[in-house]
């Protein structure tokens, strides 16, 4: 019997063959034309294995013939080209308190259009749910197709999910909704129960899409924080979101910066970060009633901030302090190697980051030093976290092809 000096069982045929086809097909991942003599130089696999995996793709269906190409330079037979061959879309739906997004994404290959609009959801989640697909409808007919084209959907909502049952735990923009909402079951009559499926918090999904420009960050432990209508963290270590029992894990604007403040949060606690830090607590600085072009929007004030504005300057240090406090927290939690801004405070200005490291810096564990490097994420929330959805669908995809 073949068996590994360990005593396992040591690599079959039958192995080798699935990981070299595994390998062979995530080169058409980007969606790129190629022919076997291409797959063979990029992959090292035998020219023979190459064709046999190609043309066993060809005949499930997730590769196909693209014609045929350029003869050699010094002539000879010209080449048979291969191409990604599932045609199915994924639509992303960004469902969050103010906007509603799709985009529509090919199987393989970058992400396609993308379309906005003004939404608020209703009380009831059916309502709710019921509108969103009929203005699904809508955007999908504009790219020529419908749900039966569809191979799944990815939805990021602004409350914490429980991935394993597509259950929305709660979220604090549509209390109306109630504990323990069973989204996968809205779902599935809406686009086709043979559908595949995904549900993603807002802050999680956009912070997925940093790994996508950035996967040598896939070594560390990150952490993205999404800042617009709320402030959360997506946690990631090695390139896993961290999410816990309770969903919990990354809500960091609900952890606790002040204990004097008098205005009760939507989670039912006092001085949670979320509301410290949103513009209408900034108003009530001193002062800044005085001055409400600064206040306008967070970009207003650290522009001015920016421009050495003294009364802005005084506005973002405190900003920076209710930051530093839950950070600081975090780092000793979980320890950190960068902190990505998104949102709102991603337009964060120089004396920002400096008020932030330099209060971070006071702690004696890590001295006249930051314990993570910080970075300033100024990309569109909606794309990001369509990014992020979209990228989810397609690992599971890839994941799932028959290779045997």
């Amino acid at each position: 019997m073949n068996q590994t000096a360990g005593g396992g069982r040591g690599a079959l045929p039958s192995d080798l063959k699935r990981i070299n086809r595994r390998k062979i097909l995530e080169y058409f991942r980007k969606g790129e034309t190629l022919t076997a003599a291409d797959v063979h130089r990029m992959s090292g696999v035998s020219r023979p294995t190459v064709m046999r995996a190609l043309q066993y793709f060809c005949r499930t269906g997730a590769l196909k013939s693209a014609g045929i190409g350029s003869a050699a330079a010094l002539g000879g037979k010209k080449p048979e080209l291969f191409a990604f061959g599932d045609e199915r879309r994924i639509l992303a739906v960004n469902l969050w308190p103010d906007t509603l997004t799709f985009s529509l994404s090919p199987l393989a290959g970058e992400m396609g259009a993308l379309a906005r609009c003004d939404f608020r959801p209703k009380p009831g989640v059916g309502e709710t749910l019921a509108e969103m697909k009929a203005l699904a409808d809508a955007f999908l007919a504009s790219q020529g197709t419908d749900a039966d084209g569809l191979y799944g959907v990815a939805l990021s909502v602004s409350g914490t999910v429980d991935y394993d049952t597509l259950t929305l735990r709660y979220d604090v923009n549509a209390p109306a909704w109630g504990a323990d909402v069973p989204l996968g079951e809205y779902l599935r009559p809406l686009f086709g129960a043979e559908k595949e499926y995904f549900v993603d918090n807002a802050g999680k999904a956009a912070g997925r899409a940093v790994l996508l420009d950035h996967p040598e960050y896939a070594a560390e432990r990150m952490v993205t924080l999404f800042t617009t209508w709320g402030v959360c963290a997506c946690m990631m270590e090695r390139g896993h979101v961290l999410n816990g029992r309770d969903a919990l894990i990354g809500e960091i604007g609900h952890s606790i910066v002040s204990d004097s403040a008098e205005e009760t949060c939507a989670c039912g606690k006092r001085g949670c970060l979320e509301r410290m830090t949103r513009l209408d607590a900034v108003r009530r600085l001193p002062g800044m009633t005085a001055r409400p072009e600064l206040t306008e929007s967070y970009g207003a004030l650290f522009a001015a901030s920016d421009a050495g504005d003294a009364l802005a300057r005084e506005a973002v240090r405190y900003l920076a302090h209710c930051f530093a406090v839950a950070l600081h927290n975090l780092a000793l939690a979980y320890n950190p190697d960068r902190v990505i801004f998104q949102g709102d405070f991603a337009q964060a200005d120089a004396w920002f980051d400096a008020c932030l490291k330099r209060e971070l810096g006071e702690f004696n564990y890590y001295p006249n030093r930051v314990p993570f490097e910080t970075g300033y994420d100024r990309r569109d929330l909606t794309l990001l976290a369509a990014r992020g959805g979209t990228a989810v669908m397609k690992r599971r995809y890839f994941e799932s092809v028959d290779c045997d």
